[in-house]
């Protein structure tokens, strides 16, 4: 298995070029469309309150926001203070950005506590992840699914609600791992060698393939079979018992969150 050991650098390299596509994109759209819709809807938006524009918030079931204002509640009223000064402005546009770029750079601040992660928030947070590559998998073409791999969200023409609902609980599950980082007192650690190879037994075992591999590490969009590799490399990452599936998962979470 010694010509695996190199699955720990494409794996990491190939995952972290996916995810970073996907992310920023889904944190802070879910809460903000809400926002979008009490601007635009408000008679005078001078008015708005950091209390009505949560309020808008939870009223919705936003993951996202819920998640980090149970973790992080100072960050929360930060983020709100923020999207209420532009949401007062008026401009639908500035409170989108505002509310995906707020969340994205918690996101980036917090990436370095994955690694004192739980294995079992980890595991929640790459299960998301499949979640939403499964839904992807069993609605689009093999070509959109590859698209939406290199390209993310951007890849499907109309993102349904179903679509949006997966990628609000990719990011509630992320803060939830970093809050449960953050207290939990678990000694910081990446994946090494042996704990790579451990992931390359696993998904051999799940039938992966030099080729499926190749084409995971260089996000193949010729290759059919990129989404159910991808998949299966999740599958294979969750399947690690114990310290090193603890490593795995929370190594490949901090190389999606850093970006």
């Amino acid at each position: 298995m010694a010509r695996w050991r190199g699955l720990g650098v494409t794996a990491v390299a190939a995952l972290s070029f996916v995810a970073v596509k996907i992310l920023p994109w889904a944190l802070g759209f879910a809460g903000g469309k809400y926002l979008y819709q009490t601007v635009a809807g408000s008679p005078d938006p001078q008015t708005l309150t950091t209390a009505q524009v949560s309020e808008q918030i939870q009223s919705q079931g936003s993951q996202i926001f819920m998640a980090i204002q149970q973790e992080f509640p100072d960050d929360y009223d930060a983020v709100v203070e923020k999207i209420t000064a532009v949401a007062r402005l008026g401009n639908v546009e500035q409170v989108r950005n505002t509310s995906r770029i707020a969340v994205a750079s918690l996101r980036q601040k917090y990436a370095s506590l994955l690694s004192s992660s739980p294995d079992s928030n980890a595991a929640e947070a790459l299960r998301a992840q499949l979640a939403m590559l499964n839904h992807v998998m069993a609605r689009e073409t093999a070509i959109t699914c590859n698209n939406y791999l290199r390209n993310g969200p951007d890849a499907l023409s109309m993102p349904d609600q179903d679509f949006l609902a997966d990628m609000d609980k990719i990011g509630a599950t992320l803060f939830h791992a970093f809050g449960a980082a953050k207290k939990s007192g678990l000694a910081a650690a990446s994946a090494s060698d042996e704990d790579w190879s451990l992931l390359a037994d696993a998904f051999i075992n799940a039938g992966g393939t030099p080729t499926e591999m190749n084409a995971i590490a260089n996000v193949s969009p010729e290759f059919e079979g990129l989404c159910p590799a991808v998949a299966k490399l999740y599958t294979s990452a969750l399947s690690l018992q114990g310290e090193p599936g603890r490593h795995v998962k929370t190594t490949l979470l901090y190389e999606i969150a850093r970006n």
